[in-house]
């Protein structure tokens, strides 16, 4: 079972690094994706982790754990992806303003 997780987080790394390399994922915005893929093929590759993980937080069935760290990792995914819409909101906004304001000019100039 555990090498099948192995070779899913494996295709998981190499298609962030194909989809980099082809423009489509911003290298910036990668390095979440490359924890993921590298946390995934550790955890994988030595099941002790998880249940001494499990043991230190008083988790009594440790692949539950893994759901507890996806869990996470959604809401950590949440979070940034939150972060960058509201940067790009700012960004359309000023943007918007300056278009306008060089059709006010422009209009001027022709008047």
């Amino acid at each position: 079972m555990y090498i099948y997780c192995f070779i899913i987080a494996m295709a998981f790394i190499i298609a962030t690094i194909i989809f980099i390399k082809k423009r489509a994922l911003d290298i910036k915005y990668s390095f979440m994706w490359f924890v993921v893929g590298v946390t995934m093929a550790i955890l994988s590759l030595n099941s002790s982790i998880i249940e001494s993980l499990a043991v230190i937080f008083n988790i009594k069935y440790a692949p539950s754990l893994l759901f507890l760290i996806g869990i996470i990792f959604c809401f950590a995914l949440i979070f940034n992806l939150i972060i960058i819409i509201s940067s790009l909101k700012a960004k359309i906004v000023r943007l918007t303003q300056e278009v306008g304001i060089l059709k006010s000019n422009s209009r001027g100039d022709e008047e």
